[in-house]
């Protein structure tokens, strides 16, 4: 089974060690999604239809002008099916994840388990 994000909003859960702060949203996000610094401060759903140079997993879901909490680095409980060590990647889908990359490579960090992420954020192809 390839991975996906959980969508139950009540088991999106920061982790022991995880490196958190608050965000405003720019966007309607759900909880777990994988999220983007845009330029006007706000963070929106990550898509990699073009780079990236941001991303972090909001905690809880809101709107436009909403602020949450959001994993920046660490353990995050947010996947479902994941493949223990494989990296996850942010996907062509705004804020959705993958196990291969989108059409610009970004991983979002490494399946520590079958449903937990640790966001550990590499920019691969900026082209």
């Amino acid at each position: 089974m390839a991975a996906s994000r959980d969508t139950t909003a009540k088991n999106i859960k920061p982790l022991e060690g995880s490196i958190r702060q608050k965000v405003q949203l720019g966007a309607t996000t759900a909880a777990g999604e994988i999220i983007t610094l845009q330029s006007d401060e706000k963070w929106d759903p990550t898509n990699t239809t073009a780079a990236q140079l941001t991303v972090a997993v909001a905690i809880k879901a809101g709107g436009d002008g909403d602020w949450v909490d959001a994993v920046v680095f660490g353990p995050v409980k947010n996947l479902l099916g994941a493949t223990i060590g494989g990296l996850i990647y942010a996907s062509d889908t705004a804020g959705e994840l993958s196990e291969s990359a989108g059409t610009k490579d970004l991983v979002v960090g490494y399946a520590k388990s079958a449903t937990v992420l640790f966001v550990q954020p590499q920019i691969i192809d900026f082209t």
